[in-house]
């Protein structure tokens, strides 16, 4: 196995497809009242496909009435099911930190014998798998092969594969957890809504989401994932609950990440009409950090020797934000890449032209005139020491970031 390079985009690339994306109001107070504050033109989602363009405008707006910051237009459906297909399409909520959650529960007494608990976004179950075993577990997902899995590993736990703005049961639930599931959703308010619907006096609504203010990080994606459709601050994630019948009893945030803990009980449906009057700081704060560290990825770019071809190691998002927020592939024809990734989803595909290897294809790679850049954050130490492992000697390794931090 050798490396090809090729130089970026090109390859032909489809006409623009209708129906990925869909305009919508704020999720919030649903009105018609967003102003664009930062955009990404024809973003492209993972490899290349020959058939379908699947590049679309992300967008992020925020909403003049209610100061909530969304991503506008959204994904369809059909549109989701495409673009992420290479990241899977669960939320895989509950599935990085199910014991310390378990334990959190416990101590705010949410998990007494005979108490029927649903898990909204529940993945394969794990967070559900450790609830006592004298409590009622359901558990709730978005994709039906995933559900079907779910099911045959763990026969003891009742899983339902359903929209969750459109989930019914057959009884009344004692407490509802979503662990970082509602900033994924089109309609938060009338998920929370049907949530409500599913409750009784004495349900408890525990909710995990990241948050705007706590979003500081030198991640090139900055606070705004791809991934998700609102970007809550703890004021607009306040107003969602209470226009859909909920009202707080407590607000923590998580240690040691971006992590914000809300638990509230059923109420009366209203609209909060006072104002946050630092909701536009927190935005701009959050516009301005992720500005400051495309700026610091960029000065690390820009020690790439300009001369020999690129190795890139990673083929996800992050390298389509590096070729919107910096120059590494600009020069058009003058430079040749490959990519190196370890999915085997990607593996044999092409990314804006670009073929994607397996890593096993940098054993024949002449490093005197090749350099290789990670393009990843979390990853990133782990890729330098697999690169290295596999003979890539360290002077020829770029790494964009001084530190990674957890957020």
């Amino acid at each position: 196995m050798t490396l090809t390079f090729r130089p970026v985009d090109s390859v032909p690339v489809p006409a623009a497809s209708d129906g990925l994306v869909a305009p919508r109001p704020c999720p919030v107070c649903n009105q018609q009242a967003g102003e664009p504050v930062t955009a990404l033109h024809d973003f492209q989602f993972f490899s290349d496909d020959a058939k379908t363009r699947k590049r679309v405008l992300v967008q992020i707006s925020v909403c003049r009435a209610c100061d909530t910051t969304y991503t506008d237009p959204r994904y369809t459906a059909d549109g989701f099911a495409l673009l992420f297909a290479e990241a899977g399409q669960s939320y895989g909520s509950s599935e990085g930190r199910p014991h310390e959650q378990v334990g959190w529960l416990t101590e705010r007494g949410l998990l007494p014998d005979g108490a029927a608990v649903l898990d909204v976004g529940c993945y394969m179950g794990r967070f559900l798998s450790l609830l006592p075993k004298t409590t009622e577990r359901l558990g709730v997902d978005i994709d039906p092969l995933l559900i079907d899995k779910a099911r045959a590993e763990s026969p003891d736990i009742h899983f339902i594969a359903a929209d969750f703005e459109k989930l019914t049961l057959d009884r009344r639930v004692d407490l509802i957890t979503m662990f970082h599931v509602l900033e994924h959703v089109g309609e938060p308010v009338a998920v929370l809504r049907q949530l409500r619907a599913l409750s009784h006096d004495g349900t408890r609504l525990v909710v995990e989401i990241p948050i705007l203010e706590n979003g500081r990080t030198n991640d090139l994606h900055g606070v705004f994932s791809m991934q998700h459709l609102t970007h809550f601050s703890r004021d607009s994630a306040l107003r969602c609950f209470a226009r859909a019948g909920w009202k707080l009893l407590e607000m923590q945030d998580c240690d040691g990440y971006n992590g914000t803990r809300f638990i509230a009980a059923p109420d009366s449906e209203r609209a909060v009409t006072t104002r946050d009057a630092q909701a536009r700081t927190i935005l701009v704060d959050a516009l301005s950090w992720m500005a400051e560290s495309a700026t610091q990825v960029e000065r690390r770019v820009a020690t790439v020797p300009q001369e020999g071809d690129l190795v890139v190691w990673g083929a996800g998002l992050h390298t389509e934000l590096l070729y919107h927020r910096t120059s590494l592939f600009a020069g058009g024809t003058n430079r040749r890449f490959a990519l190196i990734d370890s999915d085997k989803l990607k593996q044999g595909k092409t990314w804006r032209g670009i073929p994607i290897h397996a890593a096993e294809a940098l054993a024949d790679v002449d490093w005197t005139r090749t350099t290789l850049v990670i393009s990843s954050y979390g990853g990133q130490e782990s890729i330098a020491e697999a690169a290295r492992a596999r003979g890539v000697p360290g002077e020829r390794i770029v790494k964009l970031y001084a530190q990674i931090q957890a957020y």
